[in-house]
């Protein structure tokens, strides 16, 4: 895996003393700031340092990440793209794990490839990342071990290497687009006379052909040395035990004599105002960046550093929000804007303004940006708009604090490793609420003022058009008519910001008679409860402690999808809403109204209901409430929102048309449905024929007058629930119910839809699919999921390991709740078009081999037990409970007894059922295939 971003140790120049491009020590050690009083950091005698932290959440669970500080700018001219290599080849041999070994292990003990066990590799880091089934000393000792192999025991043998080079060139292919292409060009042109743009990540297929052991080694023996590395343990164990552990079996690891030869990081090239433009009509739309580079030198996290970071972040923050004004108003060129600014390695600051438009709309795109910088830059900032952001981040501070303890230690040990690199302090929730929260109260609008300033005098001023703008035909070059229309804005006079009028929230009334309760029902053995109005109105409430201090809530009515009268209209009816806000109040107006607080809802066309989601702290229940009574009473069907809408689904439309991954949902997930269109997407020019007229036909009946499922998660008290549920919708007198039935779907089997993609991206999507069953059995349904964990693996060992024909394999069983006796078991690779055919047949081949001679005890311990382990952790989550227990049990009750079942259901799965099953589903006569192919454009 490859990530772009992540920071590294402070890297140095040519010709200064061999270490010095390898950080020491910790952050705080040059900093008056305190980290996380909870962190217990340590130094081995070998130099390798390491971070532990006591967590909770999940319970019984240990993260451990081993962080090399390097990456593909720490390669050399031969070696561009072997820091990537080698983080596969860490997987295929160590000291203690053969080649071919370490994944199915890891499979045998609980953990899944890719969820628990993964790695990324970036411009300065390299991370191994494990999360241990169980925090017993005997998982923590062997994780220990995987990551002194990592460090120092890389076998790195030959074969292992030509047989892995195939899966990295399947990987490059795999990433093409028209997407990385754009942004690989701009980050050689952005960051041009830097090392950064001459190291991208994946590599030059020049040197992936060519790499062997000796070079990998070479890299190997230079960066991963023990006082190049940080090993970061967070989870539910004792620092103590660990410390100890830690220090047995790490303190043995040594460096190899060759010492790395730091790198030169160069010098930003550009000067001045520069332009860059690049015609790639794949992309779909036209991106337009504003940005400025500049040279940065490594500064300790400080007090005072905090305070000029932040100073810039509220006066960014300032700006994305007149973006989000901007793009919202009728005439707006733009379908997306932002303003983010940053640094790449410590050593390159940027500052960016980016937006995206229709090609025909690039000029109104570039001249509204230009202008609304110059604007920001001349007039400065208004006092409402600061204020609304001290509101916002002192909003994010509170929750964070409130919420601390529901942390992930995986995502713990993320941020540790993230803060690591970018030389930052780590601090609590509550060092983090003291610092920023001092820094909002004494913050005057003319500092943010004049650090907007500060961020954008700079000697670059870059303009860049990508995109599917061709401006290749008139009689000026690209470049000088983009610098004639930046030049023509930046002349021109603006005025100072207009904010609009402030509106209130909540602006509706309770109902003046009140809920009745008529029935209530304790669901014991799930600890919850179900009370149902006079009004018809259901609720479903549990109170859990797995997320403090939060709360989420989803409000379940009418047909959805099921009902949906016009195909493609359920998409647009869900943007349409979101981008409206409200009947009174637009979404802008509504944001502003709740700056400072954390409720928030989204509507959903779900596959058998409409829905609103809502989450928020426990205190906000009521405001969660008001705002879904809003959006049922009082909804917006806004012009602007769905001309927004269009422009961003015709932008889409066009993007799709030139990928086969697109072309899977324009074209493949109707075929996989015999022609229904309820599934993919429907046809470009019907779905642009759709008006905001039939959306507000469609829903505003149903909003108004549909019968409600409330369900409700999480830390709240049931009675206050209870109450405020009659206070805003026990009595409102709602009759409309659901009835919409689903439709025999014709799966197409014995049947392959071949299609060819005119793209200059090289590459094939191949699709084997099998036809299964619908949802209800939910025994038959657990056991699918199983069967395809294990096609995926055979998928995994056959296609990719062996042949090394794909980076990925995609499996997965998809069985319809709606629709009788419908699903899908499919298999999915990104694959050379040369050799398309070939591996659907071979794909066939071993979802047939399966069918014919079943699975092994083995290889079923192998696909369960990661199971098993993520069942526990999903168990003690708000979102298991109200997506998959509550929400719609008042039609599906038997929902209520399946987290009886689930884990001992599982736990009994046994060879002889899975290959009963794998007779029946996987065999050819219910087979479908799909071939997309590119075909290069004429």
């Amino acid at each position: 895996m490859l990530v772009l971003g992540g920071g590294a140790g402070l890297l140095g120049y040519a010709g200064e003393p061999p270490l010095s491009c390898i950080s020491k020590g910790w952050p705080q050690d040059a900093s008056d700031l305190q980290p996380d009083p909870t962190l217990r950091f340590g130094t081995l005698q070998n130099g390798l340092r390491y971070v532990l932290m006591e967590n909770r959440e999940p319970r019984g669970r240990v993260a451990m990440y081993l962080d090399v500080q390097a990456g593909s700018v720490n390669e050399t001219d031969e070696q561009r793209g072997l820091a990537h290599f080698l983080e596969h080849m860490l997987f295929n041999g160590t000291t203690h794990f053969p080649p071919g070994t370490l994944v199915e292990y890891l499979q045998s003990v609980g953990m899944e490839f890719g969820a628990d066990t993964n790695a990324h590799t970036s411009y300065g880091e390299t991370v191994y990342k494990l999360v241990l089934p169980d925090n017993s000393e005997k998982r923590i000792s062997e994780g220990l071990l995987i990551m002194a192999d990592y460090a120092r025991g890389a076998l790195l043998l030959e074969e292992e290497v030509d047989r892995e080079r195939g899966i990295i060139l399947a990987e490059k292919r795999a990433r093409d687009s028209a997407r990385s292409r754009a942004a690989r060009a701009r980050m050689h042109f952005t960051f041009a006379g830097t090392r950064i743009a001459k190291r991208d990540i994946i590599g030059t297929e020049e040197t992936l052909l060519a790499a062997d052991s000796r070079l990998l080694r070479a890299y190997y023996d230079a960066w991963y040395r023990p006082e190049n590395m940080i090993l970061v343990v967070v989870g539910d164990m004792n620092p103590d035990r660990v410390d100890v552990m830690l220090r047995e079996q790490l303190s043995g690891l040594q460096a190899a004599e060759v010492l790395p030869q730091c790198p030169d990081f160069g010098k930003v090239a550009r000067k001045g105002t520069e332009v860059f433009y690049l015609h790639e009509p794949e992309l779909g739309a036209t991106q337009i960046y504003l940005e400025s580079v500049w040279d940065r030198n490594p500064e300790p996290d400080t007090r005072e550093w905090e305070e000029k970071f932040f100073s810039r972040y509220v006066a960014t923050a300032i700006l994305n929000n007149r973006l989000e004004v901007l793009t919202a108003r009728p005439d707006s060129p733009l379908t997306s804007a932002q303003a983010y600014y940053g640094a790449l390695l410590q050593r390159v600051g940027y500052t960016t303004l980016r937006a995206v438009t229709d090609g025909d709309q690039w000029e109104k795109s570039l001249a509204l940006l230009t202008s609304t910088l110059k604007q920001a830059l001349e007039y400065g900032f208004t006092p409402a708009e600061l204020e609304r952001v001290q509101r916002e981040i002192m909003a994010d501070l509170h929750k964070q604090v409130q919420t601390r303890a529901s942390r992930r230690s995986s995502e713990l040990a993320s941020q540790l490793v993230d803060h690591l690199n970018d030389n930052q302090v780590f601090k609590s929730p509550e060092q983090e609420k003291q610092l920023y929260g001092a820094l909002l109260k004494k913050m005057t609008l003319e500092e943010i003022n004049q650090a907007f300033r500060d961020l954008w005098n700079r000697d670059n001023r870059l303009i860049e058009v990508l995109g599917n703008a061709d401006l290749g035909q008139g009689r000026e070059a690209p470049e000088q008519q983009i610098l004639r229309t930046y030049n023509a804005a930046l002349s021109a006079a603006v005025s100072p910001w207009v904010e609009e009028e402030a509106s209130a929230f909540p602006y509706l009334s309770p109902r003046k008679e009140q809920g009745r309760v008529i029935g209530h029902t304790v669901h014991g053995q799930i600890d919850a409860e179900t009370w149902v109005f006079g009004d018809g109105t259901r609720l479903h409430v549990k109170k859990t402690d797995f997320e403090p201090g939060e709360v989420r809530m989803v409000v379940s009515f009418g047909d959805g999808r099921l009902a949906v009268p016009t195909p493609g209209l359920d998409r647009l009816a869900e943007s349409v809403v979101s981008e409206s806000g409200l009947g009174r109040m637009t979404r802008e107006q509504l944001a502003r109204a709740l700056a400072g607080r954390s409720a928030e809802i989204r509507f959903q066309v779900g596959e058998e209901s409409f829905r609103i989601s809502g989450k928020a702290l426990s205190q906000e229940l009521e405001l969660l409430l008001q705002l879904v009574q809003a959006q049922l009473e009082d909804p917006g069907f806004r012009a602007e929102a769905y001309r927004l809408s269009m422009d961003r689904f015709r932008q889409m439309y066009d993007q799709m048309e030139s990928s086969v991954e697109g072309m899977m949902q324009l074209v493949g997930e109707v075929f996989l449905a015999g022609g229904n269109q309820r599934y993919g997407m429907v046809d470009r020019k019907k779905f642009m024929a759709l008006t905001l007229k039939e959306v507000e036909e469609w829903l505003r009946p149903i909003l108004a007058g549909a019968r409600l499922e409330i369900s409700v998660v999480g830390d709240v008290d049931p009675e206050e629930v209870v109450a405020l549920v009659s206070k805003y919708f026990g009595a409102s007198r709602r009759t409309l119910e659901p009835g919409a039935k689903g439709e025999h779907i014709a799966f197409p089997a014995g049947k392959t839809l071949r299609r060819t993609v005119q793209t200059e991206t090289e590459k094939a999507l191949v699709v084997a699919a099998w036809e299964t069953d619908d949802f209800w059995d939910i025994s038959r349904t657990r056991r699918l999921s199983i069967l395809a964990s294990i096609l995926s693996d055979r998928l995994r060992r056959e296609v990719r390991e062996k042949l090394g024909a794909t980076y990925s394999p995609v499996v997965y069983n998809r069985s319809s709740r709606v629709d009788p006796g419908y699903g899908v078991l499919r298999s999915m690779i990104i694959v050379d078009p040369a050799r398309a055919d070939i591996l659907l047949k071979r794909m066939e081949q071993v979802g047939a081999d399966i069918a014919r001679q079943g699975v092994s005890a083995e290889e079923l311990q192998r696909a369960l037990k990661p199971t098993l382990t993520s069942i526990r952790d999903m168990m003690r989550t708000n979102r298991y409970w109200l997506e998959s227990v509550l929400v719609l049990s008042d039609r599906h009750p038997e929902q209520l007894q399946w987290p009886l079942s689930i884990q001992k259901d599982f736990a009994s799965i046994r060879p002889e059922e899975l290959a009963g099953l794998a007779e029946k589903y996987l065999g050819p006569d219910r087979l479908a295939g799909i071939v997309l192919k590119s075909e290069t454009k004429p």
